[in-house]
């Protein structure tokens, strides 16, 4: 099958142990997985052991491998696979919710379970499009991201949701709306990217790697270094950058971004020799970091 660049090497499919897609999933980090927990609670069902088979979404059925469950948050649908062995790539960027624009422009490719007439061969995925609507909060105080698309179906769920601009992951596909009166149509409830993070905690290092974005340290550190940069294009008059220096262990500075081969932004904390100077004193707030850190990641 002729690969797509529609589909990130870092997406795959969640199988029954006789081989049937269950549901999509994607990789965070080399050897660890993410998809939906209802995904592998009803996978685990069909089988007699412990272990899920999962294989690439843009070349199925080569090249399985096996996993097992590292951690899961039930409640927010989401659960974190180590795998033994894994694939090509890994997504490049998370981005918290509420860092994501309302109507900012998504795309979410997964498995898709469609029902061909004739003797057509099945859809192995599709892409389908939409649009982020912002947050959404349960009784039992879970909060869900949502998005607005016409198209996303049955086997999506655990399929990472994509910002298109940079290809930064802001949540995971859990369960479409189905309206029985018209009231938010279309609408996509997702676990978000903040529930995630928890779940990996004592698992995978969202912190300095080199496929996440910030750390709190490095994102004052490239904001400042921007700002400094770009005189004159602060996101707001009335912030000032006076940021205070971070401790040796925390403290990071990074180069620009560079686009990986698969369009991802990589930022990736590297040390810059001292691009930003000592004399810089980091005194940050979190609503003042918040703004400039989004001004910064939207101006790329």
């Amino acid at each position: 099958m002729a690969a797509s660049r529609s589909v990130p090497l870092y997406v795959g499919r969640i199988l029954s142990p006789s081989g049937v897609p269950q549901g999509t999933c994607f990789q965070l980090a080399p050897g660890y997985l993410v998809t939906a927990w209802h995904v592998v609670q009803a996978t685990l069902a069909l089988g007699d052991d412990e272990a899920l088979r999962v294989d690439r979404l843009s070349d199925p059925g080569a090249g399985r491998i096996t996993a097992r469950v590292a951690a899961d948050d039930r409640r927010a649908d989401l659960a974190l696979l180590k795998a033994d062995a894994s694939f090509p790539e890994s997504a490049r960027l998370l981005r918290g919710a509420r860092t994501v624009k309302q109507s900012e422009p998504v795309t979410v490719v997964g498995h898709a379970l469609i029902q061909e007439a004739g003797d057509r061969p099945p859809v192995v995925w599709v892409e389908a499009l939409g649009e982020w609507q912002g947050e959404a909060s349960r009784a039992d105080g879970v909060v869900l991201g949502r998005f607005y698309s016409r198209d996303i179906l049955s086997g999506m769920s655990g399929a990472p949701v994509r910002q298109r601009n940079d290809d930064s992951v802001v949540g995971v596909v859990s369960a479409r709306y189905n309206t029985s009166d018209g009231w938010l149509v279309h609408s996509v409830w997702a676990s978000r990217v903040d529930e995630l993070r928890s779940l990996c905690e004592g698992h995978v290092d969202l912190g300095g790697s080199h496929w996440v974005g910030f750390t709190a340290a490095g994102a004052a550190t490239a904001v400042a270094e921007s700002l400094l940069r770009k005189p004159g294009t602060d996101p707001g008059s009335e912030i000032r950058v006076e940021t205070a220096r971070a401790s040796d262990q925390d403290r990071t500075e990074a180069l620009p971004p560079q686009a990986s081969s698969g369009g991802a932004v990589d930022t990736t904390p590297t040390g810059t020799g001292g691009a930003v100077s000592d004399a810089i004193t980091e005194e940050v707030t979190q609503s003042v970091l918040e703004r400039a850190a989004r001004w910064f990641l939207d101006s790329l």
